[in-house]
């Protein structure tokens, strides 16, 4: 794993994960926005970069790698954990690790994750997926991919809104391995629902497009587990492509809750 970091050291720690396929460089155009108020600890998962001596492991395994960072740079909080897809996953095992550390967190900001857990098949199925769409992606360059037609239909028509996720995973899916995505098909679905007390959760913020199919599949098991988090949904946008179009207002909302604000308050 790498962890890059953005900002000065003073400030309020947020800690970015990206989702499957991605790295630091595709939150580049949020991390920007973000850095001159706070200071930015961005993951490159295991497996997601050129050098990395070994393949994704698991949420659990990546939030680990995470927390030994933070208790090796003697850093005691975070103001807002933020997750894209998959992130939101690892985030959320990621919190859970914290907790019991004793290291505190603020708020949590999750757009897109799927939070499923269906049976080992769904896991194969979805690995498979994952291989086609990185294997479309090597060596193409990003107009290439804006073109591809898995990623015109991923992205309802728009693909441009992924241009600043597309160019980074074009340039490491060379360095993908099948383990790797397999493991992260896993780390989608396996999903366990940690345990959240009350208070925490009304600092938990999950942010969806109604069309999407993460928000279809978990919306009522992860309502039932997390009653008193916030839930804020739009339309039109599919799987998170909000920022791509709507980065000012997206990231006033992640700085207000690393604030400790309401960001979706009228």
């Amino acid at each position: 794993m790498k962890i890059h970091t953005f900002g000065e050291k003073d400030r309020p720690v947020v800690i970015m994960l990206p989702g499957s396929f991605c790295n630091a460089d595709t939150m580049a155009d949020i991390i920007k926005r973000l850095e001159t108020e706070f200071y930015i600890l961005a993951v490159d998962y295991s497996g997601q970069y050129a050098g990395s001596e070994k393949p994704f492991s698991s949420r659990s395994g990546e939030a680990g790698e995470i927390i030994r960072y933070l208790r090796e740079h003697a850093i005691s909080s975070a103001a807002l954990v933020y997750g894209q897809s998959m992130g939101g996953e690892i985030g959320m095992e990621l919190l859970s690790q914290m907790k019991k550390n004793h290291i505190a967190a603020g708020a949590a900001f999750f757009d897109g994750g799927p939070f499923l857990r269906f049976p080992g098949a769904v896991c194969g199925l979805l690995g498979s997926k994952f291989k086609t769409i990185v294997g479309n992606l090597r060596g193409r360059t990003l107009e290439e991919a804006l073109r591809e037609p898995a990623i015109v239909k991923f992205s309802g028509g728009r693909p441009e809104r992924y241009s600043g996720m597309l160019g980074p995973i074009c340039r490491n899916a060379a360095y993908m391995s099948d383990e790797t995505l397999e493991r992260e098909a896993k780390a989608c679905v396996t999903f366990d629902y940690p345990d959240m007390d009350r208070d925490f959760q009304k600092n938990l913020y999950f942010f969806y497009s109604r069309e999407e199919s993460a928000w279809r599949f978990c919306h009522r098991k992860l309502k039932k587990a997390y009653p008193y988090a916030q839930y804020h949904l739009v339309s039109g946008y599919g799987h998170v492509g909000y920022p791509g179009e709507h980065p000012e207002e997206y990231c006033g909302w992640l700085s207000a809750a690393a604030r400790g604000q309401d960001p979706f308050a009228s």
